[in-house]
């Protein structure tokens, strides 16, 4: 998650971020210094996108992290501008949300039972093991092969399924796309469900020592995705919708991944309707409750996943905001499409230990992480009828 915790306006000057950049970084395992220097166009919310260094929006995340507020920016440099305004498909489902009855009962009365903490334990167990997952990186290529592995391994015997890495043109770490075609009237509409595969250690950008094992941000959300995806195989779930289970790369600097994906989706017309972003399942500092951020996020789409919750979950939620561009759920709602972003705690309460080489396993509680594979089940069985 892109925890920079402020809004950068006049007061916060490009210059005082080159200034803590050149006190705290050293990039050049990552990027020459060619790549450094090169200009790169941030966007930070407020309507005015501006030029920087690469080696400045490096340091963004953290610089705004120091700094106290959840903020995020994205990346616009390479990212071609697409239409904001709704497909029919995706305005005709919006529409229709608020009285969409709940259709599932039967089969998540059995499926919801199925789910397994200690699978989502050992996936994490897994991720955070690599030295880190960072998008320049060579483990950041290897931990996404090891993720598209996984999918491919549960879906080995279902021929209605494919598993894409799908590769970036401008960085190493491709991002992971698997698709669950749909069988009925509707199979050309498609439901997501992601969350981002890179991690990053903001006070060691590129330095041969980088520690960055995420284990909460952002390995407890991929091992929650791809919990959801076993239980759906193991169950023989045949959807009307298509499905679609991702994991992005390149989300730390500026929601790269995401932006490529959701982006080439809208340009090709693809009536996405509706995603659910996991970024951060694990620690429970706000208590045992799933919070909804309400910030850059569909209304709609959030009340039908509180329903969600209170129907199959039973657990406690709240909202809170999270700030512009914190997470890939940015890069869908800027594209038009509906998403909802479910997160671990408030912003107040959220794990301190991201983006650092605290960020490991024994921090967690998997009970909680429970919760957002029912929610996370919950959405892809729901809508996908």
């Amino acid at each position: 998650m892109q925890v920079t915790r402020i809004v950068l306006s006049a007061v916060v000057s490009f210059a005082s971020i080159s200034a803590y950049a050149h006190q705290h970084a050293n990039f050049q395992e990552f990027f020459s210094k060619q790549e450094l220097a090169e200009k790169r166009l941030i966007d930070t919310g407020n309507g005015k996108p501006q030029w920087m260094p690469l080696s400045q929006a490096l340091e963004l995340g953290e610089f705004a992290h120091q700094n106290g507020r959840c903020g995020g920016f994205f990346d616009l440099t390479d990212q071609k501008e697409v239409s904001r305004e709704p497909l029919v498909q995706v305005e005709s489902f919006r529409l229709a949300l608020g009285d969409r009855p709940m259709v599932q009962q039967a089969y998540l009365s059995q499926a919801l039972t199925v789910l397994e903490s200690q699978r989502m334990f050992k996936t994490v167990t897994d991720l955070s093991a690599f030295r880190n997952r960072f998008y320049k990186s060579e483990t950041g290529v290897q931990s996404a092969k090891f993720i598209a592995d996984q999918f491919r391994s549960i879906a080995k015997n279902r021929n209605d399924i494919t598993v894409e890495m799908f590769a970036h043109s401008k960085w190493m770490q491709p991002s992971v796309m698997v698709t669950m075609k749909g069988t009925g009237p509707k199979a050309n509409e498609i439901v997501v469900i992601g969350g981002h595969e890179d991690s990053i250690n903001q006070m060691s950008f590129g330095m041969p020592s980088m520690n960055a094992p995420g284990a909460d941000d952002n390995a407890t959300g991929v091992a929650t995705i791809l919990e959801v995806f076993r239980v759906l195989v193991d169950t023989n779930f045949k959807p009307n919708r298509t499905l679609m289970f991702m994991t992005y790369a390149a989300e730390e600097v500026g929601l790269l991944g995401s932006q490529e994906i959701a982006n080439k989706f809208k340009s090709e017309g693809k009536a996405v309707v509706g995603v659910v972003q996991f970024d951060m399942t694990g620690f429970p500092g706000a208590g045992d409750q799933i919070v909804f951020m309400t910030d850059f996020t569909s209304p709609e789409l959030t009340q039908f996943s509180q329903k969600l919750l209170d129907v199959y979950v039973k657990a406690k939620w709240s909202n809170d905001k999270c700030g512009y561009a914190c997470s890939d759920h940015a890069s869908w709602n800027k594209a038009g499409y509906m998403a909802v972003m479910p997160f671990e705690a408030t912003m107040s309460s959220d794990n301190k230990d991201i983006h650092t080489p605290r960020d490991v396993i024994n921090k967690l509680d998997f009970n909680h992480t429970m919760h957002f594979a029912k929610l996370g089940l919950s959405f892809m069985a729901e809508l996908a009828q």
